[in-house]
């Protein structure tokens, strides 16, 4: 595809768009402020993508339009144009088959799509000496993004298919509170899980000599860990099976859909804080999810043993294997495309911007982040000074990371019904606060009650601040955030339904949490103390 002059006409959320749709802020997954460079290759990506993943699902929807505004990514939502009930039965039609081969599609993806790109665009990095290479290889990476995202919503989409397992639990039990099924689909693992067991595994390690554990028990300098751990031979031998570790799990970064942060690769400091706060907890991970291994399946054959006999109970039991199977898929497809995908392309990227820098166009590599891609290509095509332009972008970036992103713009369907599948992951439900009371609701996402101390996270840069025991209040959560889960007491979120994130790892842990209540982060500030009644998806917080 070639890169047309309209490229950021299309981009850009225009007065236009606002007047004749409704676009919602996707503050589920970029709720941040975008870097232009990424935004080019992210809408275009899902917008196209959803179009042809969605076609062939048979979805009830045409696409998600995506487009930026201040920095952030608004969506629409296409309804499907024909008949919706018929287009339904097609979609459950064509899902049918997918539902038991869930895991194996998506791997089959990672071995013959993903990771042989990924090679390649290491390649790119290494071998990537001309600006003529270099466009040519920016298209081919903005080519297989739109691919990319294609994939990742023909593997996701399918799996709302298990959503008949609450119907069927509930014909089965009579239950009203059908979500609780979801808990019988804890302790799978998955990428994000094995990625904790792997620090916690070097936690294990840095506590056999006292003074890498004297190193690490204690905060760090400016300078971070690694200076205090290269002091010493055990300290080196840490490091040396960190970074092994970091070639298969250490492409995250602090908010996964971004070029411009570095990675753990990158930096492995941001492994180190993690390991160190395993050290401070004794945590041992593979006792506790051994535990919620054992706890689920004891509930699973409870629950089994008084099901009536039958036809549905054999529905169900077919299909909650088939769920329990691949469970796993969506921190592992986040692993593999969403964090993954940019983390790889960003060497890639900053090598491009060597060579712009080489040749008068930048002061610094890392500047590419600021072009739009019309406007990368142009200068790699023909190179010229963009020095003004890029300081320029980057005060609007940095104004568009401190605003208060506006929630949607155009104006709301007047009957507007939540999808209950899209409803599970986005949420969406109004905020419902009672003064009187003290308290406010959201999704009960994950069981238990807890009290405790707040403490609100907005980004990476807090995770310093929170401590053993407190309650995470935040606005959502990504798997690099899955640290956090084995220090805190529960979760609350403002965004986000019972699958999304929050509420899946949540169920992990064995954390108490009420997601998608939209006002978490503005009703409660560090240092309240506040119940949270996962079973119920409230939150007291007249707690003193």
């Amino acid at each position: 595809m070639e890169i047309t002059q309209t490229f950021q006409n299309e981009l850009l959320l225009s007065e236009e768009d606002r007047k004749q749709g409704f676009w919602i802020q996707d503050d589920v997954h970029l709720s941040h402020a975008l870097t232009p460079l990424f935004a080019s290759f992210m809408a275009p990506a899902v917008s196209e993508g959803t179009q042809r993943a969605f076609d062939n699902l048979k979805l009830p929807l045409t696409q998600f339009r995506f487009k930026l505004a201040d920095g952030r990514i608004y969506q629409q939502n296409v309804p499907f144009p024909g008949n919706p009930e018929q287009r339904l039965k097609e979609h459950q039609e064509a899902i049918s088959s997918l539902l038991p081969v869930q895991k194996d599609r998506l791997f089959g993806f990672v071995e013959n799509e993903f990771l042989p790109f990924y090679r390649k665009l290491d390649e790119y990095r290494n071998s990537t000496s001309t600006l003529e290479e270099a466009r040519e290889r920016v298209m081919e990476l903005f080519d297989f993004y739109r691919r990319a995202w294609q994939l990742h919503f023909e593997i996701v989409m399918p799996r709302g298919g298990f959503m008949a397992l609450e119907q069927m639990y509930g014909q089965l039990t009579g239950e009203t509170e059908t979500t609780v099924v979801y808990d019988l689909l804890s302790g799978v693992m998955n990428k994000s899980l094995e990625t904790d067991r792997e620090l916690w595994k070097l936690a294990d390690l840095a506590k056999r000599d006292p003074q890498t554990r004297a190193a690490l028990t204690v905060q760090p300098a400016e300078s971070g860990y690694i200076k205090r751990l290269e002091a010493t031979e055990p300290g080196r031998e840490l490091l040396r099976h960190l970074r092994l570790v970091l070639e298969e799990y250490g492409h995250r970064s602090a908010n996964s859909h971004e070029f411009a942060d570095e990675t753990w690769v990158e930096n492995p400091e941001h492994a180190l804080r993690i390991i160190a706060s395993y050290i401070r907890k004794d945590y041992d991970f593979d006792e506790q999810f051994a535990r919620i291994v054992k706890e689920r399946e004891a509930r699973a054959a409870e629950l089994f043993a008084k099901l009536p006999e039958g036809e549905l109970k054999r529905n169900f039991a077919t299909m909650y294997q088939w769920a329990l199977d691949s469970w796993g898929l969506d921190e592992d497809h986040h692993f593999y495309i969403d964090a993954m995908l940019p983390a790889k392309s960003r060497p890639f990227l900053l090598r491009t911007g060597e060579l712009l820098v080489e040749n008068g166009v930048l002061a610094d590599r890392q500047d590419i982040f600021h072009f739009y891609l019309d406007e990368l290509l142009d200068v790699l095509s023909a190179p010229s000074a963009q020095h003004g332009k890029v300081e320029q972008r980057k005060i609007e970036h940095e104004a568009n990371k401190r605003k208060k992103a506006a929630p949607f713009y155009g104006e709301p369907p007047k009957q507007q019904s939540l999808d209950p599948a899209l409803e599970r992951v986005f949420g969406g439900k109004p905020p419902e606060i009672r003064e009187q009371e003290q308290t406010f609701t959201g999704y009960a996402a994950s069981q238990g009650v807890y009290t405790g101390t707040v403490k609100v996270v907005l980004g990476p840069e807090d995770f310093g601040k929170v401590e053993h025991g407190d309650i995470l209040v935040c606005k959502t959560t990504t798997p690099p955030w899955t640290a956090l889960f084995s220090i805190v007491g529960a979760i609350v979120t403002d965004t986000g339904g019972i699958l999304s994130h929050a509420g899946t790892v949540a169920r992990e842990y064995k954390l108490p949490a009420v997601v998608g209540s939209k006002v978490a982060t503005s009703v409660l500030k560090d240092g309240d103390r506040v119940t949270v009644d996962g079973s119920k998806g409230v939150v007291h917080f007249g707690q003193v």
